[in-house]
């Protein structure tokens, strides 16, 4: 059996605490979810905490198998009984939680690894490795998954396990581990937005805007902009430099919104930049194109075609833009131009 143990030295969140969260099930009150950070315990999310707008389909607010952040709003330490809410979550601590439970995941991962190797047999065991070398650090800077940024530092730096009490072998193992895990590899960073303009320049603008927005690509840096379904889009980029990454993604955002507005044109971000991994990111992808589907009565993405300056659009969108144009100009279409 694969040993398991909380993240943290809490046995349970504290009220208020953002946490996060994998959906097991969905009931007549609520959601029921587990707390992948506190060793899998149970919590529920009561229908009422979802989402303050009025509730037309609870599929689209939390669905089966999806990790959510949420936050804490009643905690019965005695019973084990936690409370918790979505629509309760503040926006700007969506993305800290998202990142404490990285790290958290990370160290996690490695010290399972760890006791794999050793031989370990129980989670006390595994207890008290988290005790000595990750606890010890978390307790130190009074923050929850401190321990990564100290697992980072051994990278370069092997004495900082020496004030944690760890036999020889234990730290040599240790080392050993996160110098395979924790050793920079390249991430994928992920964003959507909605651009569009109904302006003259219509179909240009908002196509000028994109390629601003793709100017911000290097060899080093590659950013790509896709359509998802009109007026939606996706950018993307892989980098090592995770901040970095974010960063320049942001402002590539920044620049886009800045020349369709100077159109007239209207820009949404409707998923801020954030690090998604491959599975997060095809999930990503099948869950816009259901709510297209939904939206669309069926009728699905349109298929798309890649320009010379990278840019995926739908096809015949050409043939609408000059159609567009010719009917702005006052002179009637003829059946054969429609039909081209």
């Amino acid at each position: 059996m694969a040993l398991s143990c909380r993240f943290y030295s809490n046995h349970l969140p504290d009220l208020e605490d953002t946490v996060m969260v994998k959906v097991v099930k969905i009931a007549e009150m609520g959601a029921y979810v587990t707390l992948l950070e506190y060793d899998n315990k149970e919590g529920m999310i009561l229908l009422s905490e979802l989402s303050r707008r009025r509730i037309r389909s609870v599929n689209k607010l939390i669905r089966v198998g999806r990790s959510e952040c949420v936050v804490v709003i009643r905690v019965d330490k005695d019973k084990g009984y936690i409370d918790l809410s979505k629509r309760r979550v503040d926006p700007k601590d969506i993305a800290a939680c998202d990142e404490r439970y990285a790290k958290a995941k990370a160290v996690n991962s490695i010290l399972r690894h760890v006791a794999s190797q050793l031989g370990f047999t129980t989670n006390e065991q595994l207890e008290d490795l988290y005790e000595k070398a990750v606890w010890h650090f978390d307790k130190k800077e009074k923050k929850k998954a401190a321990a990564y940024d100290y697992f980072k530092r051994a990278l370069t730096d092997t004495t900082v396990f020496d004030e944690c009490n760890l036999d020889p072998d234990i730290k040599s193992k240790l080392l050993e581990d996160i110098t395979k895990k924790l050793t920079p590899q390249a991430v994928k960073i992920r964003a959507d937005f909605e651009v569009s303009c109904f302006a003259y320049e219509g179909v240009e603008a908002v196509k000028e805007a994109l390629i601003v927005g793709k100017q911000h690509s290097s060899e080093i840096m590659p950013i790509k902009i896709n359509l998802i379904a009109a007026p939606l889009f996706v950018i993307t980029a892989q980098t090592m430099e995770r901040e970095e990454g974010i960063k320049k993604v942001e402002k590539a955002l920044d620049d886009i919104k800045s020349k369709i507005e100077s159109y007239h044109g209207s820009f949404k971000i409707v998923m801020a930049p954030k690090i998604v991994t491959d599975l997060e990111d095809e999930e990503r992808r099948l869950e816009l194109e259901e709510d297209d589907e939904d939206e669309e009565g069926g009728r699905g993405s349109p298929t798309g075609e890649e320009d010379d300056d990278g840019l995926v659009a739908p096809k015949g969108l050409d043939e609408e833009a000059d159609i567009e144009e010719e009917a702005r100009k006052g002179r009637p279409v003829s059946d054969d131009e429609e039909s081209d």
